[in-house]
Order: structure tokens, then C-alpha cells, then sequence
């Protein structure tokens, strides 16, 4: 459908207010620590190029204006199809192998050196979700596509204080060294970050996401609460329904990721609307997330 789509001034616009908007005073309690948001690239794109945004320097690449100070904005030619799924969303992530094999050199590294959030254009963006068949959906708006992409940004941000998976040898080793130390019967003082659930991080991220509404984006809030009161209603029928010695229940991460964080982000919201950041990089352990709640 946007195969042939071309960017406009709008659609820059957007992306580089959404950028903004993490960067701002008023999200300093969501993003306290700007450092871990430094190596990340923005890549957008449209039938003939691939947009970045940065604050890394490359002479060699066609820069394009850009609204943010600390940022240069780049574009990269190619003659790939796009594909509608491409740009419907965002997520935190290479963008698509086509398009990702042409970034340049200094992007070609493990995704914990250099973090990449990667999604479709403002219009390709909002069309597309209009199509996408989901009632009362939320992401219809340029207010969504901007809390979108704040909600990406709390991937990438949470990420760098949690383990997620089992990829990143040096932790790897490290793991592996300090439990044989400990069975020589030495002692370790160092702080561990064990692996956390990724349903963690989408918690962090949909709480970006929603807090950043409640501050800038009413409407955006209102269509949310909307959506989720609704998909709570169903699930509340699908849970008295289940046998749970035999199935998932209905909010378990590992089921949805989306429908865990809208139940438990609530209630941690609820409870604690200004240091929820801090609870869930500094402190949350499956037990600590009992006591600290409840």
C-alpha cells in the first residue's frame, strides 16, 4: 500500500518531536540517566531511502536537516520494496535485514554496543493502523505515533539495566566465573543483574508510554484507557474460563507481553506514579516486586 510512499516535512517533524519529547525535562524521572540513551539510532524509511537519526558524526553520508541540537539526521539510498508490515509499527530493533545490510559500518556492531529502534513513517504509520482491523484501536493519531516512539525508547532504556537474554558473552562469562569462585569458597562483593523476564521490559515500556500521555498527549491517554478497559473485559472472561493446571493464565508474559504490562502497569502506576522508574531499574526482584506493591 506505501510502497511507493515518499517522506515529507511532517513526517520528519514527527519523528524528531517524538525524540524530543524523551529528551525533555519533564520525562527526567522515566530517563534519569541520558548516558544509556546516547548510543541509539533512529532509522525510519520510505520507497528511496533510509533516514537516520543520530549523534554519531558521518561525514560520508547525505545529511539532512534536523530540529534537535545534539542530533544530525541522515539519508541512505535504496531500491528495496517496502513491505506494509515494515511501517505499521515500531519496534526496538534493526530495522528489516534489507535495510539494515546498507547502514553504514559503524552501525554493523553487537545490538549492546549500538541500539537501534527502527518503525514507519508518521503516514504510512497512521494509515496503515486505521486498516489494521483492531477496534477502538489507539494508534490512529500523530499523539500515538509520538507516544510509540517514547514507548521504544523505554525498551532501550530499560534493557541497559537488565539482562534480557543469555547473548552478551562478557555477562555470560562473568556469570560463569563468579559462581565457580563461589563454589572455591571465595566471596564476591560485585552487584549481579540476573536475567529478568522480557515482560519486565515491556512494563517499562508501555509505563513510558502511558505517563508520557498523561503529561502530554490527553486524548492519547483517553484512547488507551478506552482500548485496554475493553481487552480487560475480555480477558476477565477468558481467565474464568481457563483450567490453570493445564494452560497459561491470561496475564502471563510469556502468553502477552502487551496484555501483562496494561494489567500490572496500571496497578504500579496507581501506587507509585513518579518513582515506578526507579523501583523497576534500581530494585525489582520477583520478591521485591511483592513487598514493594503490595
Amino acid at each position: 500500500m506505501f510502497e511507493n510512499y515518499k517522506a515529507t516535512k511532517r513526517d520528519f517533524e514527527a519523528i524528531e518531536e517524538g525524540i524530543k519529547i524523551v529528551l525533555c525535562p519533564e520525562l527526567d524521572f522515566i530517563f534519569n540517566r541520558k548516558n544509556l540513551l546516547k548510543n541509539i539510532v533512529i532509522v525510519s524509511y520510505d520507497s528511496s531511502f533510509i533516514y537516520l537519526w543520530t549523534e554519531v558524526s558521518l561525514p560520508l553520508l547525505s545529511r539532512l536537516p534536523c530540529r534537535l541540537s545534539d542530533f544530525y539526521a541522515y539519508k541512505i539510498p535504496h531500491k528495496i520494496k517496502l513491505k506494509d508490515e515494515w511501517q505499521i509499527g515500531w519496534r526496538a530493533c534493526s530495522a528489516p535485514e534489507p535495510l539494515d545490510e546498507l547502514l553504514p559500518k559503524e552501525f554493523n556492531t553487537s545490538q549492546f554496543n549500538i541500539h537501534k529502534i527502527n518503525g514507519g513513517l508518521l503516514t504510512p504509520f497512521i494509515e496503515l493502523q486505521k486498516k489494521n482491523n483492531i477496534k477502538d484501536n489507539p494508534h490512529v493519531t500523530r499523539e500515538s505515533f509520538l507516544a510509540t516512539i517514547v514507548h521504544e525508547f523505554g525498551h532501550i532504556y530499560w534493557i541497559q539495566h537488565k539482562l534480557w537474554w543469555y547473548s552478551n558473552k562478557k555477562e555470560n562469562i562473568h556469570f560463569l566465573q563468579t559462581a565457580k569462585k563461589l563454589y572455591e569458597g571465595k566471596k564476591i562483593k560485585k552487584t549481579i543483574y540476573f536475567p529478568m523476564d522480557p515482560g519486565i521490559s515491556e512494563l517499562y515500556a508501555f509505563l513510558a508510554e502511558y505517563t508520557a500521555s498523561e503529561i502530554f498527549w490527553k486524548s492519547h491517554k483517553r484512547n488507551l484507557d478506552i482500548f485496554i478497559k475493553k481487552q480487560l473485559e475480555r480477558l476477565i472472561k477468558e481467565e474464568q474460563a481457563k483450567d490453570l493446571d493445564h494452560e497459561d493464565s491470561v496475564i502471563a508474559p510469556t502468553r502477552s507481553p502487551h496484555d501483562f504490562a496494561f494489567v500490572f502497569g496500571k496497578i504500579i502506576l496507581s501506587r507509585h506514579p513518579k518513582k515506578w522508574p526507579q523501583i523497576l531499574t534500581d530494585h525489582y526482584s520477583p520478591s521485591s516486586f511483592v513487598s514493594k506493591f503490595y
